[in-house]
């Protein structure tokens, strides 16, 4: 018995080391690195920005003027860098992406935007995080797996 798993245990080593070294050399290739280090850097930079989603726009508007009212509603934090993104579209509403001073100070905006929906005239004004294009993605995908299994959920009540 002893001798059967010494041998097992001589044949299978190679294997393992060869799989380990294997893919080891796939992760740790140039290129997967560059990837990661771009990725790492893309999230950090993002970490102090937010979005704003519902802010209509105006042909002569003042970004850090109207991020600043609505910041106003739900506490003083100081923007550093505003601006709308994607494409001017008719009948579609921009977001506005602006940059705070610190992560912390984005995280006491985020948990305090439930504020915004009991106001007046921000009722359809909501912020998020910057993300990247790829969690944005995954999330959507949560998103759309959620409201399938609710659905489904719906659709065959329990008997309890």
């Amino acid at each position: 018995m002893k001798q059967a798993m010494k041998q097992t245990v001589k044949s299978e080593i190679p294997s393992y080391a060869f799989a380990a070294t294997k893919s080891c050399a796939a992760v740790l290739a140039p290129s997967n690195i560059g990837k990661t280090v771009k990725t790492i850097l893309d999230r950090d930079e993002r970490k102090r920005n937010l979005i704003i989603y519902g802010v209509p726009e105006t042909s002569e508007e003042k970004f850090p003027d109207k991020v600043e009212n609505i910041l106003l509603e739900i506490g003083r934090p100081i923007v550093k860098d505003c601006c709308r993104i994607g494409t001017k579209k008719a009948g579609a509403v921009r977001p506005i992406k602006f940059t705070l001073n610190s992560t912390d100070i984005v995280h006491q905006v985020l948990r305090r935007s439930y504020i915004l929906r009991k106001k007046e005239g921000y009722e359809s004004v909501y912020l998020c995080p910057d993300r990247t294009k790829e969690e944005r993605a995954a999330l959507k995908l949560s998103r759309e797996r959620k409201k399938s299994a609710v659905a489904e959920k719906a659709q065959y009540p329990s008997d309890t």
